[in-house]
């Protein structure tokens, strides 16, 4: 029975290193999504067009951190199974890699952000006051996207290797950093000028730099195994690594980069349905954040671990591992969603001067996002815990797009521009991509066509090898 195989010896083993490699990248994760939560509500003493500006440049800005975490993603999974085979080398030739792709793929966003952000803008409102704000948060945060391309890989790398705790004392530090510069700047505490929102962006924008520093100087000073060499460089770009590491990388890039602008022209919608309508989607949305923070550590540990079984030809025990996580995490996550409906109004007073009428579409808002919960961090834990770490990546791209450019952006276009429906109801038809996907990426899971060794079989088959016909021949489930 399925109960049965759950209390394993093996299985305890591993939920006490996926617990060990989860809670602090979750802590990390959690940290940072407070944080943009206590943006939201500085910023919210100053009216709904703040919170609206801060939440579209975060948006903006969100999907440069989403290709960077792709880059960080596939270089996980290359690196979870290059330590399973023992090799450190070639974690240090795919963090080579990782930072090289990560700074010029973000180059020219960067550029764009700097030079054209009204253009860029006002794709989303012709309000006056939002686009003023929305601009300058923008051109301020925009330069610190280069310290994100250079924090995820080397964080990546460190959890590769099993030190998770220290990405998140680090990203302790920057968010204390950061809380501290926001209530400073926005403010104009201290004799500081009052800057209003210019203040939370540049609080965000110094906080990722002291973040790179602090990373750059504890990996020189005590990881200097990661310090990829001459040799290490030269070796990552001889065509046989690179055709590696694209091959898992670029479809995690385009999933999420299409995903991502997803996100946007999702966001660009309830922007034309008016400001208080962004600012409410603006303010759930972080909420919704720290709520998957708590399963972004359990995908990525995940990951890591079936990663390292893959990279060691355990193909059972990845399999036994990943289905475990597969039932906890969907569970765990109908209770948090069902806590979250339950004290919605509680959240909503945190967000300050929201009128009646938005806290009353927050509140409508809040409880579909309670109650799809699950199916989010189904898809999450399906894409990135699972069929990732075995280099399935193409599947995950086709999946997503169809669910999210086939069905739920054209059914929320419909829904606000030609029937112009409530918030609560365009939201609905937004997670219909969700429900899509839940169902196929559980049927990809059970085909079990995602149990591969990258290291010694980088290529996908046509159809499954010996070793797959191994594990699919046998009684998974006791």
């Amino acid at each position: 029975m399925l109960q049965s195989s759950l209390l394993t010896a093996d299985n305890r083993e591993f939920l006490q290193k996926l617990w060990h490699l989860a809670v602090p990248v979750s802590i990390q994760v959690m940290m940072f999504s407070v944080l943009g939560l206590i943006d939201i509500i500085m910023v919210g003493h100053l009216g709904e067009a703040a919170v609206a500006a801060v939440g579209l440049g975060n948006r903006i800005f969100f999907f440069n951190l989403i290709i960077t975490a792709a880059l960080g993603s596939g270089m996980s999974v290359l690196a979870s199974q290059f330590i399973g085979a023992g090799d450190t080398s070639g974690l240090r030739r795919t963090l080579c890699q990782a930072l090289l792709t990560a700074v010029v793929v973000n180059t020219p966003f960067i550029l764009a952000y700097l030079l054209a952000p009204e253009f860029l803008l006002s794709l989303a409102t012709d309000n006056s006051s939002l686009l003023d704000l929305a601009i300058a948060y923008l051109v301020i945060t925009g330069p610190s996207i280069f310290a994100t391309a250079v924090v995820v890989p080397l964080e990546s790398a460190l959890r590769a290797s099993g030190d998770s705790k220290t990405p998140t004392w680090i990203g302790f530090y920057s968010i204390i950093a950061n809380v501290i510069l926001n209530y400073v700047l926005i403010f104009g505490a201290f004799g500081f000028p009052e800057m209003g929102v210019a203040g939370s962006a540049w609080g965000t924008t110094l906080s990722r730099l002291i973040q790179a520093g602090l990373l750059i100087t504890f990996i020189q000073r005590r990881c200097t195994h990661l310090i990829p060499t001459i040799e290490d460089f030269s070796h990552a770009m001889k065509k046989f690594e690179l055709l590696r590491y694209f091959r898992i990388t670029w479809p995690v890039i385009a999933q999420d980069s299409i995903w991502a602008f997803g996100v946007i022209l999702y966001n660009l919608l309830y922007s034309r349905m008016g400001v208080d309508e962004l600012a409410v989607i603006s303010a759930i949305s972080s909420v919704e954040s720290i709520l998957m923070s708590l399963f972004i550590g359990l995908g990525i540990g995940c990951s890591i671990i079936i990663g390292q079984d893959l990279g060691a030809n355990r193909f059972q025990q990845a399999w036994n591992h990943g289905l475990m996580v597969l039932v906890i995490a969907p569970l765990l996550a109908m209770l948090i969603g069902l806590v979250m409906i339950f004290f919605r109004m509680d959240i909503i007073a945190l967000f300050g001067q929201f009128n009646s009428a938005t806290q009353e579409m927050a509140s409508q808002v809040m409880i579909v996002s309670g109650l799809i919960l699950f199916c989010r961090v189904i898809n999450f834990t399906s894409f990135i815990g699972l069929l990732r770490s075995g280099g399935d990546a193409h599947f995950t791209v086709v999946l997503n797009a169809i669910a999210q450019w086939g069905v739920g952006l054209p059914l929320v276009w419909f829904a606000s521009v030609v029937l112009q429906l409530p918030l609560y109801l365009v939201f609905i038809c937004s997670i219909s991509e969700e429900l899509v996907k839940a169902v196929f990426s559980i049927r990809r899971i059970f085909s079990k066509r995602w149990l591969r060794n990258l290291v010694t079989d980088p290529a996908p088959k046509k159809k499954s090898g010996a070793k797959m016909d191994e594990v699919k021949d046998s009684n998974m489930v006791a």
